[in-house]
């Protein structure tokens, strides 16, 4: 789901069970999510295009400080198996979010 106008009510929860980890020694440009389903990328921009750059190179250093994988090996495999969704078109500012499944690497 995603925010498509000023009303943030998209994601209707009853229960949200949320950790904050502050990692020392890590720059993030942007921040990452271990959801139940996956961890999670995020790019934002006001164009669509470099904020789906934005997220898709937060997946890449990801996938390679688990997997031990170079960018090349990064690239080879989020091709297959990483999704990106659009996360916002609001505000000026566009959202993408890159997904790993978890197990789906091993």
């Amino acid at each position: 789901m995603g925010e498509i106008s000023c009303q943030a009510i998209e994601c209707p929860m009853e229960v949200v069970d949320i950790t904050v980890n502050l990692i020392e020694g890590i720059d993030l440009l942007n921040p990452r999510a271990n959801t139940p389903a996956g961890w999670i990328t995020f790019g934002f921009h006001e164009d669509l295009n470099e904020a789906t750059v934005q997220a898709l190179d937060g997946m890449l250093t990801l996938m390679g400080e688990l997997y031990g994988l170079n960018r090349v090996e990064a690239i080879a495999l989020g091709s297959s198996v990483v999704d990106l969704r659009i996360t916002q078109i609001v505000n000026g500012v566009k959202g993408v979010h890159a997904c790993l499944p978890h197990g789906i690497l091993k």
